[in-house]
């Protein structure tokens, strides 16, 4: 069964989910929810053999448990059900002249029936004030030039679309856009 068609729980009051850091517990039902949420977006965009790569490279168990060492991760949870989660550390776009003091803010994924019930802002907002984001001057994020609910959603933030960043699944080259959220000038205020 393809992650996309996997049934879901009844996710209850999103305004109630709580916002946390994610711990090595986490990570099978984190796994889950990546897996589930990236095939959603984009599993029918690709190869299932692509699809199935790119599941297990960047959203096992074992990559999360990777992940947790070198990233922040938050997850949302409501009742012990995980509806969504970020992931930021440093910039990790190769067409970026990285600078001290920049970060990346490497995913957003809310899971489908949570969607446009305002989670994925609150996760945002989250990751921002993250004592690793929070002091950023700059930070970068790539999303799909066609995911337009995302680029509203980040603009809304202040981050602008500064170019385009290229990156393989499986055997597929793909485009993305590159956003910056620029508060170098608020930083160097502090």
């Amino acid at each position: 069964m393809s992650y996309a068609a996997s049934p879901r729980r009844y996710v209850g009051d999103v305004d109630a989910a709580t916002i946390r850091p994610a711990t090595s517990s986490d990570v099978p039902a984190l796994s889950k929810l990546a897996k589930r949420t990236w095939s959603e977006a984009f599993g029918d965009s690709i190869s299932s053999e692509d699809e199935a790569i790119e599941l297990e490279e960047t959203r096992s168990e074992t990559y999360f448990l990777g992940a947790l060492r070198e990233k922040t991760v938050l997850v949302a949870e409501n009742g012990g059900v995980l509806l969504g989660y970020v992931q930021f550390g440093d910039v990790e776009i190769p067409e970026v002249d990285v600078r001290p003091g920049d970060r990346g803010f490497h995913r957003l994924y809310v899971d489908g029936p949570a969607q446009g019930r305002g989670l994925g802002r609150r996760l945002t907002d989250a990751a921002l004030q993250h004592p690793r984001l929070g002091e950023a001057s700059r930070i970068f994020l790539t999303v799909w030039g066609q995911n337009d609910r995302a680029r509203r959603l980040y603009a809304s933030f202040g981050f602008q679309e500064v170019g385009t960043t290229t990156f393989t699944i499986g055997s597929e080259v793909v485009e993305d856009l590159v956003m910056l959220l620029d508060r170098s000038d608020a930083v160097r205020a502090k």
